[in-house]
């Protein structure tokens, strides 16, 4: 099973934690991001979170991380969405990007804690209305 986790990096160490436990249930060859994909994504966390200074590069780079994510979610049979910051629900804008993506290649999809927000909710119910419920869970 090809498993890919979204969420946001600016609660990186929730975000890593997540993706060990889904690393030891799933395999880690079968999770991305992988340890690669996450050592070429550290100028973008640092720049975007850390410093909060984007430049063109980091921009650049940003957009090849993403096509990568696009290509794993495209092969995923599951995109899971770890979408909280701070022990609170959380989007980031990648994160939301990520899920609107995923929805629109019909994938199945695991939240973490049980959505709330509504601009989220109104993404998911595109897959309700397409009778896809089976898709979306939370777990």
């Amino acid at each position: 099973m090809k498993v890919v986790v979204c969420g946001s990096f600016g609660d990186l160490d929730g975000f890593l934690q997540f993706l060990h436990l889904f690393r030891v249930k799933y395999g880690t060859v079968n999770v991305f991001p992988d340890e690669e994909h996450m050592e070429k994504s550290k100028p973008c966390i640092f720049a975007h979170h850390v410093i909060d200074n984007e430049t063109e590069n980091t921009i650049v780079m940003r957009s090849k991380l993403m096509e990568t994510y696009f290509k794993n979610i495209d092969n995923a049979d599951i995109v899971i969405v770890v979408n909280q910051k701070n022990g609170q629900e959380y989007y980031g804008t990648g994160t939301t990007i990520e899920l609107g993506y995923a929805i629109a290649r019909r994938k199945k999809i695991l939240f973490v804690r049980q959505p709330t927000n509504p601009n989220i909710l109104s993404l998911i119910k595109i897959m309700i209305n397409a009778n896809d419920t089976s898709d979306i869970c939370i777990s």
